[in-house]
């Protein structure tokens, strides 16, 4: 089969030639319509053969979008947004029968879409640099830098990178909340609702206890994934901190400081499509049966304690056992076993995350 006559998404054909990046002064007010006009043209080909990207183009949308003095992060949000979105319609393509031919539009979409990303915040720092040399940058611009690969740490110093969800906490109030609690050389980007940190600390745990400190001070309502560097580029563990809160989100888990170690099951599924979808598949049949997805939630809540969950549920310990067998019928997973109900938590939690990942689109 030749990718040539495929598209990546399936509510219509691509323009076959990319449209040119805006001009200085464009209207460039929202992300959405950023994207949507600029850069939504630069998947066009993408499946084609002979596809090269247009590198100038998405640069200079990075560079108009800096001029337009908005920051970076919403930006790069969207874009990252729209690539998911169309990942998940290449594979979801109906008239596209061969699971391997989906897979690698997905895979090449997927590569466009973080060389994008590349490209963006490229021409986002070149812009920067015609700031008059005098002018000192600011806190938040510098984590835009750091954050976004433009800009590399120095070597003596080390940053924990934080992606935040913090409902509707004032973002003046988090941020101080980090100056006060996890030092004075914390940088934040934050918007309503969330953002990231830059937390300078000695090392993994040293981060992790700043950043506990931090949520006590915000009254707990706050959650928070962190990711230790190691050799990792501060712009990679971004997008490993923002997966690792999706997780947590998706998982329901209390607001606390969240680390890699506590969904990595859920992680690695994520991250792999042909997993994901699998456990998506597992889980389809129980969405048409609430009081079977309840029950399946509750025993999860419980650790796979049946009594504990006949209590919550204020049924009798048997038709929590009935339940249990229709669930075992509808899925080819048993929940009263250790390897079932594992898996049964983790195809939730690609439920949930795919439910939260098409709210936020």
């Amino acid at each position: 089969m030749t990718n040539k006559t495929i598209s990546p998404v399936a509510a219509g054909p691509f323009p076959s030639r990319v449209h040119p990046a805006p001009s200085p002064g464009a209207d460039v007010q929202t992300p959405r319509k950023t994207v949507v006009r600029h850069v939504l043209p630069l998947f066009s080909d993408v499946l084609s053969d002979g596809f090269v990207l247009d590198v100038l183009s998405a640069r200079r949308v990075g560079h108009t979008w800096a001029e337009s003095g908005r920051g970076l992060e919403r930006l790069l949000d969207a874009v990252q947004k729209l690539t998911a979105d169309l990942v998940d319609k290449a594979l979801n393509r109906p008239d596209l029968r061969d699971s391997g031919t989906r897979c690698l539009a997905a895979q090449r979409i997927s590569e466009l879409g973080n060389r994008i990303l590349v490209e963006l915040t490229r021409g986002f720092a070149e812009a920067g640099t015609t700031a008059p040399e005098h002018e000192e940058p600011t806190r938040r611009r510098q984590a835009e830098l750091l954050l976004s690969g433009a800009v590399v740490p120095a070597t003596d110093q080390a940053y924990a990178v934080v992606a935040l969800a913090t409902g509707e906490l004032d973002p003046a109030v988090v941020d101080e909340a980090f100056r006060t609690h996890a030092g004075e050389d914390t940088l934040t980007l934050l918007a309503d609702g969330g953002g990231h940190a830059l937390l300078p600390a000695r090392d993994k745990a040293d981060a992790v206890r700043r950043a506990e400190r931090v949520l006590d001070a915000l009254g707990g309502s706050a959650r928070a994934a962190l990711v230790w560097p190691g050799t990792r580029s501060v712009s990679a563990c971004r997008s490993v901190a923002d997966d690792i809160l999706a997780e947590a989100t998706s998982l329901e888990f209390a607001p606390a400081v969240h680390v890699l170690d506590d969904v990595l099951l859920e992680f690695a599924a994520a991250h792999e499509p042909v997993v994901s979808n699998a456990l998506l598949k597992v889980i389809q049949p129980l969405l048409a049966q609430p009081v079977l997805w309840e029950t399946l939630q509750v025993l999860l809540a419980e650790d796979g304690n049946r009594g504990r969950a006949a209590e919550r549920l204020i049924v009798h310990r048997s038709t929590v056992d009935y339940r249990l067998q229709r669930i075992a019928q509808l899925t080819g997973h048993s929940p009263c076993t250790v390897r079932g109900l594992r898996l049964l938590a983790t195809a939730s939690a690609m439920h949930r995350l795919a439910e939260l990942r098409r709210s936020a689109a």
